[in-house]
């Protein structure tokens, strides 16, 4: 479903990528894993759109991903979570939710304006299927209050639950996991499981190796943007280098 062929990234003569070459295959998930640095969000936002190789390529369903802005590529079914949601602050959590949906949709400005019944009845039925989101993942006591009076670990439940709501099916998770507790993360896990039990393809870059290798069938090990392995999460947290590196991090699980 999407190919990443000998991709760089470049900052200033600094290599955040460094030739990386990945595969994803659809109705799986993917894990990329490393330490700060490592340039995996950077690989997440030069998918995205955020940033632009340097050199290399990148094919979405066997279409050039190169040269599109972020939301040409979102139109095209790529999704994702972000790490910080500071500037989504004042959303109300359910209309945060809305517009992972309203994107998907074209309107005229007249129909808009006009309040147009089939519009209504849309509006209603994008808000029941928000608002059935978050019954499923158990926080629709939260549906009417702003993002920044939603506890942390709870607002990265929340961005995962938006792109339940969207119709993309291939998503980008940027550490779903970072900066919560223990007792957070089993909801983000299966959230994850409710994504991939939709038919959605999933790349997860995450801190927490545990997590990633729990939920998906392939992982890379990135470090200084250089690939050092890629295979099943067995077969790269056997590898000599990656085990060099992440030693600590596995033992600690």
């Amino acid at each position: 479903m999407l190919h990443v062929d000998d991709v760089s990234l470049d900052f200033g003569g600094i290599k955040a990528i460094d030739s990386v070459s990945l595969e994803v295959q659809e109705g799986r998930c993917f894990g990329l894993i490393g330490p700060n640095g490592a340039g995996k969000t950077a690989m997440l936002n030069c998918v995205s759109g955020v940033y632009r190789p340097t050199s290399g390529a990148i094919r979405f369903r066997g279409e050039s991903l190169l040269g599109l802005a972020p939301d040409q590529i979102s139109a095209r079914g790529v999704g994702r979570t972000f790490q910080s949601m500071e500037q989504f602050e004042d959303f109300l959590v359910l209309d945060y939710l809305l517009v992972s949906r309203s994107a998907q949709f074209s309107t005229s400005t007249l129909l808009a304006a006009l309040r147009w019944p089939s519009l209504r009845r849309r509006e209603r039925d994008e808000r029941a299927r928000a608002g059935e989101t978050l019954e499923k993942l158990g926080i629709a006591q939260y549906a009417r209050h702003r993002l920044s009076e939603v506890p942390y670990g709870t607002q990265k439940l929340i961005d995962i639950a938006r792109v339940l709501c969207s119709a993309a099916p291939f998503v980008l998770l940027d550490e779903p996991t970072s900066g919560t507790t223990s007792g957070e993360r089993p909801s983000i896990s299966e959230a994850l499981d409710l994504l991939l039990a939709d038919g959605r393809t999933v790349v997860v870059v995450d801190h927490d190796v545990d997590f990633v290798t729990r939920h998906a069938e392939r992982v890379a090990a990135l470090d200084r943007g250089v690939l050092l392995a890629t295979g099943t999460s067995r077969e790269v947290l056997a590898d000599p280098v990656v085990r060099r590196i992440y030693l600590g991090l596995v033992n600690d699980g």
